[in-house]
């Protein structure tokens, strides 16, 4: 083969890595860029052509590090959530229903539904069985995470 027909051959390697990128093959892409880049420096050496091997092959190395810097930068690893709010608004609306009363609306065995100060939440029984209808008290909140025990008083809503 032609120097010149190894040297494309490299080159096409090159693109298909960085098709790799924006294409997801399982690793398709990157095998045969591997490919075609090998076998064209290998066979860039067995035809003497020392000189165009060892730019193919600098020039790749060169090419793989500003193409890892590129998809580095793309995906954002350098994304910083440093000022950003760290609970969502059903964390922070869960953490404020401590000490609200309730009314069970589906059997607590021991997860189920209740409402809450007018709202439907996905709940869960403190300690044993809850049965529908009874009145329940949230005792804590861990994220969204709602734990409620029975309640002796009967008031249904705050």
């Amino acid at each position: 083969m032609e120097w010149w027909l190894l040297s494309m051959l490299c080159l096409l390697g090159l693109v298909l890595l960085f098709l790799e990128v924006f294409i997801p093959s399982g690793g398709i892409l990157a095998i045969a860029a591997i490919l075609c880049i090998g076998y064209s420096i290998w066979d860039l050496v067995l035809h003497e052509e020392t000189t165009i091997a060892i730019l193919c092959a600098a020039f790749t190395l060169v090419y793989i590090v500003l193409l890892f810097k590129f998809w580095v930068k793309r995906v954002g690893l350098k994304t910083d959530l440093g000022g950003a709010e760290a609970l969502g608004d059903d964390v922070r609306a869960a953490r404020e229903l401590i000490g609200h009363r309730g009314l069970v609306t589906s059997d607590l065995r021991p997860a189920g539904i209740a409402l809450i100060a007018g709202r439907r939440y996905d709940v869960v029984a403190n300690h044993g069985y809850i049965d529908k209808g009874d009145s329940v008290v949230v005792v804590e909140s861990d994220g969204n995470r709602i734990m409620v025990k029975k309640s002796r008083e009967e008031s249904q809503d705050d």
